[in-house]
């Protein structure tokens, strides 16, 4: 077994803390633990129609198995530096990853709305310690040369897990049952363990540490605000907003708790604060975390948008497995391109990667916009998921760098929080927010549609007469097909409701992404490698 009690914040020079012969199977333990979370997000997007449909549970509650994970998330995020600094690096990622394995399992055997968010809570807590460990072990195990080479590599795998998500999870829901898919990960943890307890070196956090105190405040002020916060914007919509005094007490409560837990992270008193937020006087840590937390949005956002859509509103029905397969092509894109990333970055420098990246992010969202309707041929889909796949191979790595590669090496793990703080923030909310889009979109196009039907009399009545002898054809009585003709045209016009809705959500995405786009300047210039 590898041991070695090296400092965690080693010198200039970044010694190597694992032999070259070892590497490849460190960064796949890495890949394996990490890849249950890519797995199983993308899986519970799919399948959360079958979820529901099998606990009775309507979309608002349906809604709450994402949000709920999401804000566990970003929660979780800042927190594991912290909770690695104390039981040690390697103890930390080899607990999270088996804690990972039995929530998806328990997750599996939930009977109740209350049973499952409390596995997805449990899940997030402990997939936010995987999401920030296989970064921050690359940076704190690899010297400079190797580390963009090894992210490669595992964000490669990481791909290729949400990829398997899709097309495993769509075909166990299909054939036999959504609990089924939750299984595949006593596997990812299975492999993991056994790779990381061989190859991870054990390695002491430097002394004094900043994580030997705990900031207690902290963490219930920030617990307290992002819970808070996520009730307001998932229940917002539905309890009408400020008119509940629920919403706006926990309005209050939000912005109070989150305000001092600011000022307790900047107050001299404050010896081991949560969140080293000095970073953020970094112009590149500043301009990553605010790219990255619109980033979020979109790319949480979309993931939650298209599966409801395909499987949900679209003409065709998708099923789990039909809509596995077409959302795949955004991952095995992406996996496909990844290892011609790190030339490419170089090459371009930061910047203008971002600016490309981000290009492409907005288009994949227009299309999708332009391209939905209802009998959307399947073949259109392929280009925005395309587009979407190219754009996140080198978006995510050009917006870390600016977090993590350029500061000083003592603090890498306090770069790494604040980056996947913010991120997660953004994911979080952007299921929040494009939901009450959704709701209040569809509203205002109900609305309008039957606006314009009361007003186009005679097209009304045609649509009605033909609905209607079509049914008397089929063996109605006269007044009972009235009734079926007004009812199908109801339906139509809900349907065509929703699906602008959806439409007006990729519109939605398309703006965020020019909103990161404008934020592009603050990043400072990067040397850019050209070749001899």
């Amino acid at each position: 077994m590898t041991e070695l009690a090296v400092s965690a914040v080693p010198g200039p020079g970044a010694p190597t803390l694992v032999s070259l012969a070892h590497t490849r199977w460190l960064l796949l333990g890495l890949a394996l633990a990490t890849g249950m979370e890519f797995y199983t997000f993308d899986s519970v997007n799919l399948v959360l129609p079958d979820m529901t449909g099998t606990l009775g549970l309507s979309a608002d509650e349906a809604s709450w198995l994402l949000t709920v994970y999401s804000c566990s998330l970003f929660v979780g995020v800042p927190v594991s530096i912290w909770m690695a600094g104390h039981v040690g690096y390697k103890r930390f990622l080899l607990a999270t990853t088996v804690l990972f394995a039995l929530a998806s399992m328990g997750c599996a055997l939930s009977s109740t709305l209350k049973t499952l968010l409390t596995w997805r809570a449990i899940q997030g807590l402990a997939g936010a310690g995987l999401l920030n460990w296989w970064r921050a072990s690359v940076y704190l195990l690899m010297p400079k040369p190797q580390r963009s080479p090894s992210l490669m590599r595992i964000s490669t795998v990481l791909y290729l897990s949400s990829a398997a998500g899709l097309l495993l999870s769509g075909y166990l829901t299909d054939q036999f049952n959504w609990r089924l898919i939750f299984l595949p990960n006593l596997l990812y943890a299975a492999g993991a363990v056994c790779l990381l307890l061989r190859y991870y070196p054990t390695v002491a956090p430097p002394s004094p540490s900043r994580v030997a105190r705990t900031d207690w405040l902290g963490i219930v002020l920030l617990a307290v605000g992002l819970i808070s916060l996520q009730i307001v914007l998932n229940r917002g919509e539905i309890d009408g907003w400020f008119g509940s005094p629920l919403i706006r007490n926990l309005a209050a409560l939000t912005v109070a708790t989150l305000a001092v837990f600011l000022l307790w992270q900047y107050s001299p008193n404050n010896r081991a604060p949560l969140l080293d937020l000095a970073l953020v006087r970094d112009r590149r840590v500043m301009s990553a975390i605010l790219i990255g937390l619109f980033t979020g949005m979109i790319l949480s956002g979309s993931l939650f948008v298209l599966p409801e859509y395909l499987r949900n509103i679209s003409a065709h029905t998708y099923s789990a497995r039909q809509t596995g397969q077409i959302i795949c092509v955004y991952a095995l894109t992406a996996a496909a391109v990844r290892p011609l990333m790190v030339p490419l970055i170089a090459h371009l420098g930061q910047r203008k990667t971002i600016i490309g990246a981000l290009s492409m992010l907005i288009a994949s969202m227009l299309l999708f916009q332009h391209y939905l309707t209802r009998d959307t041929p399947t073949a259109d889909y392929i280009l925005p998921l395309v587009l979407y796949g190219l754009c996140l191979s080198p978006l995510l790595p050009a917006i870390g760098s600016g977090t993590v590669a350029q500061i000083a090496q003592d603090k890498l793990l306090d770069g790494v929080s604040l980056y996947m703080t913010f991120r997660q923030f953004g994911a979080s909310l952007g299921v929040a927010l494009l939901t009450i889009l959704l709701d209040h979109r569809e509203t205002l196009h109900s609305s309008r549609l039957f606006e314009h039907l009361q007003g186009a009399g005679s097209a009304t009545a045609a649509s009605l007469a033909s609905r209607s002898a079509n049914a008397i054809a089929h063996g109605y009585a006269n007044l009972d097909s009235y009734r079926l003709a007004l009812a199908q045209l109801a339906e139509a016009a809900r349907e065509q409701a929703a699906t602008l809705s959806y439409a007006d959500a990729f519109s939605f995405m398309a703006l965020i992404g020019v909103a990161a786009l404008c934020l592009v300047p603050v990043i400072p210039p990067t040397p850019v490698v050209h070749k001899k």
